[in-house]
């Protein structure tokens, strides 16, 4: 089974293959092997619709299965300053993580205790051929933004990794070691198995 993983981010990349699984009869493909190199706004009113938008118009340039995704960030705690349906927006899709980090961490100064909670949904979505075939959104991760940055040295597309902090492990995401980012990923386990159900009825 063919699969292309709709993103160039090589972090989300990552992350959609975790959500796949390990299975033999999947070919894993990129959409730099591809060649394909086109961008779908996200313009809907949701993440789930996001998702299926980008499964949908990529699916139409192979004959692959596409699997897209859309996530986003909910931090009550900044009210009408933070809208989770466009967090890369607000901090400045086209600015460096540095600035992305600085930029909410600015934003949440004020804010203490629970006020610093935050919440991922992710939203996945499997089409082919133009037609989406399965989508689902789940929460996947909790946590809180800590007050200061640890340190400069933010891996690539893992800004918001380095503030997301967890009391359970007392680290953010990105200094988790493997055992503690397995614990970390049991939160999507939920948004997994759904995908994995479907990808089985496929099979």
């Amino acid at each position: 089974m063919d699969i292309l993983i709709g993103t160039r981010n090589a972090y989300k990349k990552e992350e959609m293959i975790w959500f796949l699984g390990e299975n033999p009869k999947f070919n894993i493909h990129s959409l730099d092997e591809l060649n394909i190199n086109i961008k779908v706004e996200e313009n809907k009113s949701s993440l789930i619709k996001n998702a299926e938008k980008k499964a949908k118009e990529l699916s139409k340039l192979t004959d692959y299965y596409v699997l897209a995704s859309d996530g986003g960030v909910d931090i009550p705690g900044l009210g009408n300053k933070w809208n989770f349906l466009k967090s890369q927006r607000t901090v400045g899709e086209n600015n460096t993580d540095l600035i992305k980090v600085q930029y909410l961490l600015s934003l949440m100064k004020d804010l203490k205790g629970a006020q610093r909670e935050v919440t991922n949904y992710l939203a996945l979505a499997l089409a082919k051929n133009g037609k989406v075939i399965w989508s689902n959104e789940e929460i996947t991760d909790r946590g809180y933004i800590t007050k200061d940055l640890i340190n400069e040295n933010i891996p690539k597309y893992r800004w918001i990794g380095h503030i997301w902090y967890y009391q359970k492990h007392k680290k953010v995401f990105n200094e988790l070691n493997k055992n503690e980012l397995a614990d970390v990923r049991k939160q999507g386990r939920k948004l997994q198995i759904s995908l994995q159900k479907q990808l089985e009825k496929i099979i």
